[in-house]
């Protein structure tokens, strides 16, 4: 908990803390005065006095509510790290049945939960904070990146993805969002449907309860401005191209709303940034190579990055929507390794055809394998040719018949994107030798086949494990 001149909310939000029917010993208050110039203080250590070894007290020079909460995080030593803002409220059962939930699902990296909305009294204002969320998807980065779906005191999240969200960047105005959203990175994310805590309108709340005016105004222009920052400096490499227009679409609707509750066209719905049109150049010129190159999902995703860079840019909307447009037509077409197993080795049409043993090195050294697939790279053959000489290939080598050695021929001919897509999908190369090899996947020979099972199975482990490396 950070506060800041809430002595009249402070010890009823403590209190809710202290009251949780969850054993004490296994619960840990942090407190962090943030330069308050009322008795806040005086308040908490009263508490802490009353409560001998359950609150841990930290004052500190004002710095605003995102220092104050990286402060409370900082100080926190419990695996699970719960928010609770000075003027709100937790429900006695909140953190049990949080820890429950996260408990039962580890591959929970954050839970919230819905709120009542309270006056300064606690009279109920409305039963819902959040209203009708419905569900969120497995994969919710897209989702948060759009709008933020979870309220500060609502959130217990694990202290394992600790590395991605603390401490807050200084320019990021909200702790909920940026949690949520980090979370989102790597892991589920879901709420309690029930309200497990009170959401307090008072009237001086930082955020809550704003509408139009200059209020509106200055709140929208803030989840712009989140919204700008994170299209900027975060990976947007695990969105896809409709994610990529569904995200856009929000800050939009948030600027529309900041013209909306300004009644004028006349204000600006973020600020220019002093390096954006450079940066935004860099951005459209690597968006230019990839694709060249073929990459038109790294296309999209790099325009999308010049456009936050440079929102006012006249043509920057066009130049993503149009990199979108590629990127999804391209998927649209089958992928050339479709049917393949998990761990894919690439080989030239060309080179084994002009040589039999080395596919009959490689079916000695990989006969009974059921994890990896050979893809052959046939597109610069013509397809009859391909398909007649292949064939020929694998009766000579006698695989004709053999099910444990499982070939995938990639014949025709495919535009940039479609090879882009090949060579991506696949883990490692085979070739007669390791000369010209261009620092992409590792190269095997026939010489070095001997490993080439080995690595499949790490490889395949590794990557199994890094989708729950963050909450391990």
């Amino acid at each position: 908990m950070g506060a800041y001149n809430y002595a009249r909310y402070v010890g009823r939000a403590i209190e809710s803390a202290l009251e949780q029917d969850y054993p004490s010993e296994l619960m840990e208050i942090v407190v962090v005065d943030d330069g308050s110039t009322d008795n806040t203080a005086e308040v908490v250590n009263d508490l802490v006095a009353s409560h001998p070894g359950r609150i841990k007290f930290v004052q500190q020079a004002n710095g605003g509510y995102i220092a104050a909460t990286n402060r409370a995080m900082a100080e926190a030593g419990g695996e699970l790290l719960a928010l609770l803002d000075a003027d709100d409220v937790w429900l006695p059962y909140k953190v049990r049945r949080q820890v429950e939930l996260l408990q039962a699902r580890p591959a929970l990296g954050m839970v919230f939960s819905d709120m009542v909305v309270v006056d300064g009294e606690e009279a109920t204002v409305r039963p819902s904070l959040i209203g009708e969320l419905g569900e969120l998807p497995q994969r919710a980065f897209a989702r948060i990146l759009f709008q933020n779906v979870a309220t500060q005191s609502s959130i217990m999240i694990r202290r394992s993805l600790r590395e991605l969200f603390h401490p807050i960047p200084a320019g990021i105005p909200y702790a909920d969002w940026w949690l949520t959203l980090r979370a989102a990175q790597v892991s589920e994310i879901d709420y309690v449907r029930e309200p497990l805590a009170l959401y307090r309108e008072h009237g001086a709340n930082l955020t809550g309860g704003v509408s139009g005016g200059a209020a509106g105004v200055r709140e929208h222009r803030k989840e712009v401005a989140f919204q700008l920052w994170a299209l900027r400096h975060l990976p947007l490499d695990s969105l896809t191209p409709d994610e990529l227009q569904f995200v856009w679409s929000g800050v939009e609707e948030h600027a529309r709303a900041v013209l909306s509750s300004a009644g004028s066209f006349f204000v600006a719905p973020a600020d220019p940034d002093s390096e954006g049109a450079a940066i935004a150049d860099a951005r459209v010129a690597q968006a230019d190579a990839a694709r060249e190159f073929g990459d038109l999902e790294a296309e999209a995703s790099l325009a999308l990055a010049a456009l936050a860079w440079d929102p006012f840019r006249v043509g920057a909307r066009d130049r993503f929507m149009g990199a979108v447009d590629r990127a999804t037509a391209a998927l649209a077409v089958p992928h050339p390794l479709e049917g393949s197993r998990l761990f894919v080795t690439l080989a030239d049409a060309e080179e084994l055809i002009a040589d039999d043993d080395m596919l009959r090195s490689y079916a000695e050294a990989m006969g009974g394998s059921e994890l990896v697939t050979l893809a052959i790279d046939a597109t610069r053959l013509e397809p009859d040719v391909a398909a007649q000489k292949l064939q020929a290939l694998t009766e000579r080598c006698g695989l004709g018949e053999r099910e444990d050695i499982d070939l995938l021929a990639v014949v025709g001919a495919r535009d940039a994107a479609q090879r882009h897509r090949m060579v991506s999908g696949s883990r490692a190369r085979y070739r007669r030798s390791e000369n010209g090899t261009d620092g992409g996947p590792p190269v095997f020979t026939p010489a070095s086949l001997t490993t080439l099972r080995g690595f499949a199975q790490t490889s395949s482990l590794l990557g199994q494990a890094a989708a729950i490396a963050a909450l391990s």
